[in-house]
């Protein structure tokens, strides 16, 4: 992305600054998870519904979640295989 600036803060976190214009305002949050599918069972016991769960290259399965204001979380899990 052009707009892109990206700083790898830790081994499983980092953030990311761009411009979106149909997101001004609001937020997106990434964080990786060791095990997806037991992340969103957890969420689902607290009320949480996340959407569906995509693949994001190979090795890499995320799925997100937006609060009341519009800002994204997505967990994110990349097993190392």
């Amino acid at each position: 992305m052009p707009s892109l600036a990206d700083w790898h803060l830790t081994t499983g976190g980092w953030l990311s600054v761009f411009e979106d214009t149909e997101r001004f305002g609001s937020a997106l949050l990434n964080l990786e998870v060791p095990d997806l599918d037991e992340a969103l069972a957890q969420l689902k016991e607290r009320g949480l519904a996340a959407g569906p769960v995509q693949a994001g290259g190979t090795r890499t399965r995320f799925a997100a979640l937006e609060d009341p204001d519009g800002n994204r979380v997505t967990l994110l899990e990349n097993p190392v295989a």
